[in-house]
């Protein structure tokens, strides 16, 4: 009769809900374990132009930190180009939402980025800057992504830059038709 009562407490706590975890149990949550530290998805997909000048440190600096694959894996579209002619031709012939390049490349890419028929954003990449570098290229640009930085930083400034693109394109009159 002991036994039963045993039995019938410790089923009747199992139900209540009691947080006794057996080994390995807890990867069975949802929310916890491997996949909970990945990268969260994009809240827009996003066509990414990424120029990445070779003779900057830059290039070397963005692979290292996996932006490319980290941006691919949120489901961003990607593109890089190193060769700076390329970079014009591209947007004339395709459709990107961002550009992103390092600041130092900004005023020799705003023409061909102004004049792109999809008009992307402009977004920098400010590597290791000071406090009053960041400021700087804050006031410049509204959107500022900082390497070296966090996966969650980088997607969340994408999605910033999606954001105001199509505040921009709601506030631009639509263009006229030729005829």
């Amino acid at each position: 009769m002991r036994n039963v009562l045993v039995a019938a407490v410790s089923l009747a706590g199992c139900l209540v809900g009691m947080d006794g975890f057996a080994c390995g149990d807890k990867f069975l949550v949802i929310g916890r374990g491997p996949r909970s530290q990945r990268a969260k998805g994009a809240v827009q997909k996003a066509a990414i132009l990424m120029y990445m000048d070779p003779r900057s440190g830059l290039p070397a600096a963005i692979k290292e930190e996996g932006l490319e694959s980290d941006l691919r894996l949120a489901g961003h579209k990607v593109r890089v180009l190193e060769d700076r002619r390329e970079v014009g031709e591209t947007l004339r012939a395709q459709r990107y939402d961002i550009v992103l390049a390092g600041i130092s490349d900004m005023e020799s890419l705003e023409r061909e980025v102004g004049s792109a028929r999809s008009r992307p954003i402009l977004l920098p990449i400010v590597y290791d800057p000071t406090s009053e570098e960041l400021a700087a290229a804050r006031r410049r640009f509204e959107c500022v992504m900082r390497s070296p930085g966090k996966k969650q930083h980088y997607l969340a400034v994408i999605d910033d830059a999606m954001v105001l693109r199509q505040k921009r394109a709601h506030a631009e009159p639509a263009p006229k038709e030729e005829r």
